[in-house]
């Protein structure tokens, strides 16, 4: 079996482009054959996947703005080639900004057409963060408009599987008409490598005290103006360490919250294995997200997660491997913080419980998993065509 990868994307070892390669690079022992197809290749990929460039090395330096145009042009005519060339029943696997006329294409090949979520749904995407910026006081600046979402609603409907990272966006594409057996519920994961083994608790019992943790896009959409009040309201003895880069309109508000008690902000932290493990509790209070792949890497160094629906990632479950909160509900969020910075007992047991679990979402594992499920579903579409004919 052939999987044929559109990911426009340059591969550099980072965002969606790595959760692809990290994926797909487990198929080939499940009996598929994966070729991305991606803008420039800047870092190596796994020999078990055929690689495509849409520029070739010699554009590899370039600046990405200057030839964009081209790149975005090749890849597109090399991808509609490759469906030529491809027998029917081959599986075209599409990341998200893929071109509606490539999947029109592949469907009327007969090829198997799937479609990633990195996220939730544009249509219930925008709702929510215009929801979520205006209760911060912020004009939106999401990005998302009406024609995108309408765009996005229209292009779903073409695809014979859609991938869902999480039970939130199940719901969405139930709502927009997806049938469940179209729906393929996954997750994204996280990379052993870069963080080994699980070997014990957090533990505060150091002079540090209590230390929550947030990793990530400092931004409305994760939930940082519902964190920095839900820490003032908590009024905790210990820190708040942030780190990752803020949202323009957010960094009044993230240096007025440093000037406080007990609030750090790091900034970008290359070795974040060792700031979860010096820390107690992640809390990842998102209010829209598919599958974050931050939620399996705090898991897997030892910390009990509190997130929100969306950000529990088919991991955490409410008083077993973590705390679930409603977005956007600050005291909510305080009090699970205090509850977790009250009582290592629960905090242990949390943590012991997410390592056990967390084996699921490394990233072999769920490759091996959506390449059985691609060969489930693709003998499915077979047989049904065969009983259409």
């Amino acid at each position: 079996m052939k999987c044929l990868v559109y990911l426009p994307h340059s591969y550099t070892r980072r965002g969606p482009a790595e959760s692809c390669i990290r994926i797909i690079e487990a198929f080939a022992g499940e009996g598929i054959n994966p070729t991305v197809f991606v803008y420039r290749a800047r870092a190596p990929i796994s020999s078990s996947i055929t690689v495509v460039e849409a520029g070739g090395r010699l554009l590899r330096k370039l600046p990405f703005r200057l030839i964009a145009p081209f790149l975005r042009f090749r890849l597109k005519q090399k991808f509609r080639r490759a469906i030529d060339a491809a027998e029917a029943g081959t599986i075209a696997y599409f990341w998200p900004d893929s071109p509606v006329e490539l999947v029109r294409y592949a469907k009327q090949k007969g090829l198997v057409c799937v479609r990633e979520m990195i996220n939730s749904p544009l249509a219930k995407a925008k709702p929510i963060l215009d929801s979520a910026y205006t209760n911060a006081g912020l004009e939106p600046s999401h990005g998302i408009t009406q024609a995108m979402v309408t765009h996005e609603t229209s292009e779903l409907a073409l695809y014979d599987y859609v991938f869902s990272s999480n039970a939130e966006v199940d719901a969405v594409l139930r709502a927009l008409g997806r049938a469940e057996e179209r729906i393929l519920a996954s997750s994204f994961g996280w990379t052993e490598a870069r963080f080994p083994s699980f070997e014990s608790p957090a533990s505060s019992g150091d002079e540090r005290g209590f230390r929550a943790v947030f990793v990530g896009l400092m931004n409305v959409r994760k939930g940082i103006p519902t964190l920095l009040e839900a820490w003032d309201i908590a009024g905790l003895d210990g820190e708040l360490v942030l780190a990752g880069a803020p949202e323009e309109c957010l960094k009044p508000l993230i240096e007025k919250a440093c000037q406080g008690k007990g609030v750090r902000h790091l900034g970008h932290v290359s070795d974040v294995a060792s700031l979860y493990r010096s820390s107690d509790v992640f809390v990842f209070p998102t209010h829209e997200e598919g599958g974050p792949q931050v939620t399996y890497e705090a898991a897997a160094c030892g910390l009990p997660v509190i997130t929100t629906a969306m950000g529990a990632a088919r991991l955490v479950e409410d008083g077993r491997t973590g705390s679930i909160v409603p977005s956007g509900d600050a005291p909510a969020l305080a009090a699970a913080m205090q509850r977790l910075a009250n009582d290592e007992s629960l905090r242990r047991r949390l943590s012991i419980e997410a390592a056990r679990q967390v084996g699921r979402f490394e990233y072999r594992a769920v490759g091996t998993e959506r390449a059985r499920m691609l060969l489930t579903c693709a003998a499915r579409l077979r047989r049904e065509q065969a009983a259409a004919s």
